[in-house]
């Protein structure tokens, strides 16, 4: 059986090589709302907030830590959420291989791991490999919101997307819940690096 095969909101993705595995986010659904993808959910709490304040939008929320999967997914349960679908896998490789192109209304980034030894960098989510992904999956309009506490991934970050000729820095109320992380990071006064990007493709 496979991993999580039991949890009725988690999706169960075909194996890459496998043909086209393109998702249909009709079929996962059932319907045709936007749909919004958070990357690195932790206990869910930013998604299961935004999930039950935004009931006409669908959200997708990707976690690699299985407990954590699980803990979100229970409270989903709890509050009857039919709007929200959990991945368990690498996040690269889902939106490179699952995720449609212009099919994504917001991509949700809140305080990805900073791999801080200089010898870990290529492990980082954030580059321009991934920012291209990005780009031919958001909707014309669709925005990808960033929040982290690490300087200097933030910088990272702000020189990636200064190569984009799509992605226009926007200002936007932050709405929702606060991450666990972000909340700990506030607590002893650490600084909160945020940017948000609206998608404007280039005619």
């Amino acid at each position: 059986m496979p991993i999580g095969a039991d949890l009725e909101l988690l999706l169960q993705l075909a194996d890459v090589g496998d043909g086209d595995t393109t998702l249909d986010w009709t079929e996962v659904f059932g319907d045709e709302k936007p749909v919004e993808i958070e990357i690195g959910i932790g206990k869910g709490r930013f998604l299961i907030d935004a999930a039950v304040r935004r009931d006409d939008i669908h959200f997708v929320g990707i976690e690699w830590a299985m407990k954590y999967v699980r803990m979100a997914h229970a409270r989903c349960m709890r509050r009857g959420l039919s709007n929200v679908r959990f991945v368990r896998a690498d996040a690269r490789e889902f939106v490179e291989f699952f995720v449609p192109e212009k099919s994504v209304n917001a991509y949700h980034i809140y305080f990805p791991d900073p791999w801080p030894k200089k010898r870990h960098h290529k492990r980082r989510l954030f580059n321009q490999e991934f920012l291209s992904e990005v780009e031919r999956t958001l909707v014309p309009g669709g925005r990808l919101w960033l929040a982290t506490d690490f300087g200097e991934y933030f910088d990272v970050m702000v020189e990636v997307l200064a190569q984009s000729h799509s992605m226009r820095e926007v200002e936007a109320e932050w709405m929702g819940a606060k991450t666990n992380y972000e909340e700990k990071y506030l607590a002893v006064g650490k600084p909160i690096y945020r940017r948000v990007l609206e998608f404007a493709p280039v005619e």
